[in-house]
């Protein structure tokens, strides 16, 4: 066969693949139902992270943070655009009534009057953007894309107080999330080109969890536990990945116990965003065709999984729910093109 063959051969193939994956992103059914209570806002517009702080829907999107209306969906204010909060991102409000936001030029602290008062950056911590952001005890961990630092208040001031990177505990340099598990601290990595996994900080040093121990894929994007004893774990990139439960043994040690892909019942390999909401049913979102939300974790122990999928068949504004928090009378699901509205009626 000559190289002009080769070549036309080989075109072919991407471009079947390219169409197969289209078809999973687009969907599969033409019948579905659209709910008639899934209103969309900011609509292609990427929505990164999400809180609601009482009064505000904080939106934080590539174009800056909006402040939202939360029964109109009306944008009342609209933060500095400096600040673009991409791919991964995280709002969370402190102890002392900060709000923390991790963006793509690092960590801005604002006041309760919505002014930015501090930003940190590198080398003060590790550089790049700040994909997640967990509050403890202590004061907050922030993610970024070489590592990890802890923040505490002093004398009225947010300071650093801890420096994380690989060369003092971390498997790899991206944190994209991070959790507290007992008293233990999980730090996910993403784009991985080593072990990946979970890196796992305690009083008695590291453990580490990756793909030689189970893990579906060495990319992490969820972290959500159940218990001190038992962690779901959403991993993959595009295509891959899959959903996995973890263990605490008598010794101390995690294991992986089950996994969960698409011939399981998920909408997509990679789980893209695990949600626990108050009436105890567990969302499940993909970055190729929406959400499964299963009646209670408890299901996770039938297969094929049973419950409601809701994709852009149904109304979302896109196929991958990056982000969900619950209001007092709706859902809010953060896609890579709008922000979605769910009516809990």
């Amino acid at each position: 066969m000559n190289k002009r063959n080769i070549l036309i051969l080989v075109c072919f193939f991407i471009l079947l693949m390219a169409a197969g994956l289209a078809y999973n992103m687009l969907g599969k059914k033409t019948d579905a139902e659209v709910l008639d209570k899934l209103d969309t806002f900011l609509d292609g517009v990427e929505i990164s992270a999400l809180y609601d702080d009482g009064e505000y829907l904080w939106a934080g999107t590539g174009e800056g943070i909006y402040l939202l209306n939360k029964d109109t969906g009306e944008t009342v204010k609209k933060l500095d655009a400096d600040i673009k909060m991409i791919f991964s991102a995280r709002i969370v409000r402190t102890e002392d009534g900060s709000y923390m936001v991790g963006h793509d030029k690092g960590l801005s602290v604002f006041d309760d009057n919505y002014n930015e008062i501090k930003r940190f950056s590198s080398p003060e911590i590790p550089a790049g953007r700040v994909n997640d952001i967990y509050e403890d005890k202590e004061g907050v961990w922030a993610g970024s894309q070489e590592g990890a630092a802890h923040l505490s208040k002093k004398d009225g001031s947010w300071e650093v107080d801890e420096v994380l990177t690989v060369k003092n505990g971390l498997t790899e340099p991206v944190v994209e999330v991070i959790e507290k598990v007992g008293d233990e601290v999980w730090f996910g990595s993403y784009l991985s080109g080593k072990k990946g996994g979970i890196s796992i900080k305690s009083a008695d040093g590291w453990k580490y969890i990756n793909t030689d121990d189970g893990l579906p894929h060495s990319f992490i994007n969820a972290i959500l536990p159940l218990s001190d004893e038992k962690v779901l774990i959403g991993t993959g990139q595009m295509i891959y990945g899959g959903l996995a439960l973890l263990e605490k043994g008598a010794s101390g040690n995690w294991s992986v116990s089950r996994t969960w892909d698409q011939s399981d019942g998920l909408t997509g390999m990679k789980v893209r965003t695990l949600f626990l909401d108050s009436h105890g049913r567990l969302w499940v979102t993909s970055e190729t065709d929406g959400l499964i939300i299963v009646d209670s974790v408890d299901a996770l122990n039938k297969t094929p999984l049973e419950g409601q999928t809701i994709s852009v068949e149904n109304g979302l504004s896109d196929v991958e729910i990056k982000c969900i928090i619950e209001s007092d009378k709706c859902f809010w699901l953060g896609s890579k093109y709008g922000l979605n509205r769910l009516a809990k009626d």
